[in-house]
């Protein structure tokens, strides 16, 4: 009997954590959400013919630590992933009126995402995760800065404790969905 309880408990925690990625439509409606809260670019991103990524900047607090720069890398690849190819999408478009390079420069400000084992042995009294990245978005001829969007989110300490971390490690798609849908909402 204690077999079956315990092989029960274990499938109702695997089916709980298998619902804890978050879905497509739910990134879309939290990016779309999240993106009408920042300020608008000066100019609209479609009016330059090229556009550069920079290599994060890490603020002081996250460079100090080699655990927070491995999840700095981590949140870095995601975010290239997402823009570099809405970026070259952007560049190979014929237009006219078009010149420059839109510079964009993320500054990794605060990250900190709680462990899993922090998660499983502490649950919410670990803390909550939170990444807060700032951008400097520049026109390359005139040096210009057009937008200085922040894109932040947290995991609350409850949430992270019942998904045993899910919701700590899901922050980087949310922060780079945000950021995917800043741009391209802001390209005309």
């Amino acid at each position: 009997m204690a077999l079956k309880v315990k092989k029960l408990s274990v499938l109702i925690l695997l089916v709980f954590m298998a619902g804890c990625a978050p879905k497509p439509e739910k990134l879309k409606a939290v990016a779309v959400e999240e993106t009408a809260l920042l300020a608008k670019p000066t100019k609209p991103f479609s009016t330059f013919s090229k556009y550069e990524l920079k290599p994060f900047i890490l603020s002081g607090s996250v460079s100090d630590s080699s655990k927070k720069r491995k999840h700095a890398v981590r949140l870095e690849t995601k975010i290239k992933e997402d823009l570099l190819p809405l970026f070259d999408s952007w560049s190979s478009k014929k237009g006219t009126g078009r010149s420059g390079t839109l510079i964009v420069q993320p500054r990794l400000a605060k990250l900190r995402i709680v462990s899993g084992g922090a998660r499983f042995w502490l649950g919410p009294f670990s803390g909550k995760s939170n990444i807060d990245l700032e951008f400097k978005i520049i026109d390359g001829e005139t040096k210009e800065v057009i937008a200085q969007p922040v894109i932040g989110r947290r995991s609350g300490a409850w949430a992270g404790g019942w998904t045993i971390g899910k919701t700590d490690r899901n922050l980087y798609q949310y922060i780079a969905r945000i950021t995917q849908e800043y741009f391209a909402t802001n390209y005309e």
